[in-house]
Order: C-alpha cells, then structure tokens, then sequence
C-alpha cells in the first residue's frame, strides 16, 4: 500500500466544514471571546476575526461532541468562500483561512494539508481537527452541541444553472416569497423537534465501503432542509434536501424518533412511472395495476440476479439520464459493490432496457430521454404540499425522502391520507399506492387493542442511555417541556 493510500484511510473519516453553524448564546460568546484572547499574532477587525473564529470553533465542537475521531474537511481555494453570496448569510470569506492558519499556530487545531495522487486515484480535502488543547476547552465549555443551530438568515431557496453553479441573482416572486416562508416555518419546526435513532449508543452511522466508506453523524444540527432548482429555471428540479434521514440507510430509518415517540415511514408505490403514465392519460393503477418493475427471467443474464430490483434500479436511473450510456453508467454507479447487478455489460442492460421498455410502451419513449428533471419538479410539488399540511395544519414534524415521508406513529395513517389528496391534487389523476415500509406493530410488536388507550402505551425496544441522556439535555437547551406531544392523536386516529 502506498503512503498515501495509508494516509487517505487515516483520514476518511471526515465531513465538510459547515460554515453556517452559528450561536447567539451568551455562554458560547464568552468562550469565544476567552479563546480570541488567548491568540497571540492576531491581525485584523476584531468583528470579522471573531465571527470567522466563532464559526470553525463551533463547528469543531459539534464534530467532536458526536465522535471525537472525526475530522473537517477545509477548503483552502479562495474561490470556495464569496463572502457577499445570497447563500453565505453570515458572509464568510476567504480571511478564514488566515483564522485556520492562525489555530494551528496557537496549537488549538491540527490540520493535514490536502493531497491529489493521480497515480493511486486518490486524493482529499486538508483535514482539521482539534488538539488535546482545545479539547480541554470544549471539555469545560458551559454550553451543549444543542446550543448550535443554523444561522436563523441561512437561504432555503437555491436555484442552479446548467453548470450547477449557484444563481446569485433572480426575480423574487409571490410563489418563491410563499415557499422560502414556508421552508423557514419548516425548518424551525424540525429545529425544535428531537429527531434521533433510538438505539444508537454513539449517534454514529458507519456508511459504504473501502473508498465511498464514511460516517455518518446523527445530530441536531443537520436538520436543516432547502430546496433545489435546476437549470436557472423553476420548473425544473425544486426537490427538498438536507436532514441525516436523507443519507440514512432504510434499515436505521425504520428506528426514528421523535421527541422520544417512534415514527413510520410511508412511500409512494412507482411514483415516477406513475406520473409519466398519466402525462399520457393513464391511470397506472387502475388501468394496468401490474408491478411496474417485474419482468420474465431474459437470456444472457444470470439468473442469480434479483431482476426486479435491477429493473427497478434500470428503469429509474434510465428515466433520469439522457441516453443509454448515461443510463447504464448510473445503474453501475448505484449498484451494490462487488454485486453480479455491478457486473452487467452495456449489451445485457441493453437487453433489460429493451424488456422494460417492451412492457412500457406508452411511455417508452421517455425513457433515457432526461425526463427526471421535470419528474423531480412534479414530486416536488407534492411533497411541498405535505410539508405545508403538516407543518402549518397538524404543526406535526415530516421527513422527506423524495418518494416517502416519515411522521410520528399516529400520524401515519393521515400521512397516507394527505399523500393520496396531494398526489391527486397535482397529477389530477387519482389512485397512487402509498404503504408503510413495514407494519408498525411488528416493530412495537404490540395487540392493536392497545391504542385505543393512549394511557397503556408501553413500547417493548429499549432506547439507549445516550439517546434518553441527549433528548433531556435537548429539552433544557432549548426550553422545551417533556410532554407527550403525540400522544392525544392516537386515540382520534384509532
């Protein structure tokens, strides 16, 4: 193994530094202002100084409440940071890379200066993190990683040209105005809610393998959801990102909770082949009602392969790529690592694409012709309307996966409803299947007699010390009660 190979699993472990974490604690200020006090060779107006101070120390002390081993990933282009974009409210600037310089100097952060290796194919961002030093002092900080949040001006609305570089410049109009206030609603709603995987004794989620293996951190911080146009235009795109449920794998979703009551996850059946059907006035369900990604066993391919999960997979990405090739590099890409499905030749996805495209021919020519981009637009829509159901109507924390949506447990069942209303509402075409990804009384396993009493609720897992520990300190951060804010839906829904 080469040095560098060496290096780059040393240092893997790592995420972005998010130059939006922000405080306006009295407590976090002091220690701001004690830790500026300590650096010598300091230059520079003092605001902007402890500003860019303010943001790296908080954003290290949040790494390192949730793993101690994590490390930042820092930019050291100056083009990384425009200091007057729409979309860096608190205006950061390439300065703060003399404030990084100016740590490392004051041994309160190390730092590895990032490296490109062409010839091993292999490179990474310079890395940060803090020293025993600053450790001390986060040690005996007299403030939480709950008393961080995102900067309360940060823009919900990003919209991205071709090149998807950000678009700094646009018309605000009445409907862009009405979904930035809805987001910002939203996001102080999933900002005052504790959303957590009940069992994890670290909030750390270990995701991918060899060089695409990373972890994830399950925090309080990472809730925050904007929404994404394409293409400079709005109609094309506007999908909801951001929130760790998002890049959470499906088996560690089914464990999340909120304010300490389980939630369920609900989905849309087919919900892209569905909607290219009734663009050409068909109702999928009604009309032809068959799985949409099953088909007979076809020559040349081994037969070992789950083939409705690789038509599934083929048909998805072929609805969003523009071309075959396009279409079957992505298969590649998203299938499973040293999977038989990752092994499929451009020929024998050929085959497969020609069989979906054989049992869908109503809709065949929208395949591998780039269609997604206005799909994601249509979904959009959709999920737009539940969040603003449940954020504005049932003041109810949502969780959008795109197809699915996570609610608390009581919430599902009027989860189910609105989703049919909003799918009908903006496809105008009726009958979409949502389900929930598994019974929920197999989780609690629980006789459904008892919710009709909300008192006799007692669930059977056991939720760890840490996720019990967090959810009270978070309650006392952010002064909120311990009541049972779920609870009085169960009996009206069941």
């Amino acid at each position: 193994m080469s040095s560098n190979s060496s290096l780059f699993n040393q240092f893997i472990t790592a995420r972005p530094l998010d130059v939006h974490t922000w405080s306006d604690y009295s407590e976090v200020n002091l220690f701001v202002d004690d830790i500026y006090g300590s650096l010598s060779s300091v230059i520079g107006n003092i605001r902007i100084n402890k500003k860019l101070l303010k943001v790296l120390l908080l954003d290290l002390y949040v790494a390192w409440s949730a793993d101690p081993e994590l490390k930042l990933m820092f930019s050291r282009d100056n083009n990384s940071y425009k200091a007057k974009s729409r979309y860096n409210e608190i205006h950061i600037g390439k300065k703060i890379i003399e404030i990084v310089d100016l740590l490392v100097q004051n041994n309160l952060i190390n730092e590895k200066i990032g490296f490109n290796d062409r010839i091993n194919g292999i490179g990474f961002q310079s890395r940060l993190w803090a020293t025993e030093v600053l450790v001390t002092h986060f040690k005996e900080a007299r403030f939480s990683q709950f008393s961080t949040n995102n900067h309360e001006n940060r823009e919900v609305i990003v919209l991205r040209d071709e090149e998807k570089n950000d678009v700094e410049n646009y018309i605000e109009t009445s409907s862009i105005k009405r979904s930035r206030k809805l987001l910002q609603a939203y996001n102080k709603l999933l900002s005052q809610t504790y959303i957590d995987i009940y069992d994890l004794e670290k909030p750390i989620i270990e995701i991918g393998k060899g060089k695409k293996k990373m972890k994830l951190q399950i925090t309080q911080k990472d809730k925050f959801v904007r929404r994404i146009f394409n293409n400079s235009r709005w109609d094309q795109g506007g999908r909801f990102y951001g929130g760790w449920w998002q890049r959470c794998p499906k088996e560690y979703r089914e464990k999340i909770e909120f304010d300490g009551m389980a939630g369920l996850e609900v989905d849309f059946s087919g919900m892209h082949i569905v909607i290219l059907y009734a663009q050409e006035g068909i109702n999928y369900w009604t009309d032809i009602g068959e799985d949409p990604y099953s088909i007979t066993q076809i020559n040349g391919i081994n037969p070992e392969i789950d083939l409705r999960a690789a038509c599934k997979l083929l048909l998805l990405t072929a609805i969003n790529a523009d071309g075959p090739r396009k279409a079957f590099q992505a298969f590649r890409q998203q299938a499973e690592s040293g999977s038989l499905e990752k092994k499929l030749t451009n020929h024998q996805l050929s085959k497969l694409l020609d069989a979906l495209s054989s049992k869908h021919k109503p809709i065949a020519h929208k395949l591998a012709s780039g269609a997604g981009i206005d799909l994601m637009y249509i979904d959009s829509q959709i999920t737009e309307n539940l969040i603003d159901r449940f954020t504005n109507h049932y003041e109810c924390p949502i969780l959008a996966i795109h197809d699915s949506f996570i609610v608390p447990f009581g919430y599902d069942k009027k989860l189910a409803e609105e989703m049919q209303i909003s799918f009908e509402q903006i496809t105008k075409i009726s009958k979409p299947v949502v389900k929930p990804t598994k019974d929920f009384y197999d989780v609690l396993e629980l006789p459904v007699e008892v919710v009709d009493d909300a008192e006799e609720y007692q669930v059977s897992y056991t939720p760890s010390e840490r996720h019990l520990a967090e959810m009270e300190e978070f309650r006392k951060v952010r002064n909120k009660p311990q009541t049972e804010t779920w609870y009085p839906h169960w009996t009206a829904i069941y």
